[in-house]
């Protein structure tokens, strides 16, 4: 029998104004996981069995883009600056190293985490994530309707 696993909600205020919002799962002293959910997408998506996650040991953060769910915009922002917004959101929850997973449209924004955050992040993945698709060959293959989506 799956347990259920209730979320710890809040958010993070960042120095530019905006907030973040997050959902927390697990022990405060776990090992903490920086969850970037898939597009679209928000703090509410996580594994259909947490439990199993939380009896590994882990502390499961999801945290919202901006502009998803009760986070705030950030008209034009680019992806390398997600890292920044990370930190923050490590700090005020007190995490010094965190693994990073993304899944879909999070997969980038956890690549950006690995890459700009290297003293940080211990471990990462990325879960049916995206591709650059404006590289040479990068639709080959794809369906009109995938390619449409794109």
């Amino acid at each position: 029998m799956q347990r259920v696993v209730q979320a710890r909600e809040g958010l993070i205020s960042l120095v530019d104004g905006r907030v973040l919002g997050y959902a927390e799962y697990g022990p405060a002293d776990g090992w903490p996981i920086l969850y970037f959910h898939g597009t679209p997408g928000s703090r509410k998506e996580r594994h259909p069995n947490m439990a199993l996650a939380l009896s590994a040991g882990a502390r499961v953060v999801v945290v919202e883009r901006p502009g998803y769910g009760i986070s705030s915009p950030k008209p034009g922002r680019k992806l390398i600056e997600w890292p920044r917004d990370v930190s923050a959101v490590a700090d005020a929850l007190g995490i010094d190293r965190f693994a990073v997973l993304g899944v879909s449209g999070g997969g980038p924004h956890a690549l950006a985490c690995a890459h700009a955050l290297r003293e940080r992040v211990f471990a990462g993945a990325v879960v049916s994530s995206l591709a650059p698709v404006d590289r040479p060959g990068g639709m080959e293959g794809l369906s009109s309707l995938v390619r449409l989506g794109l």
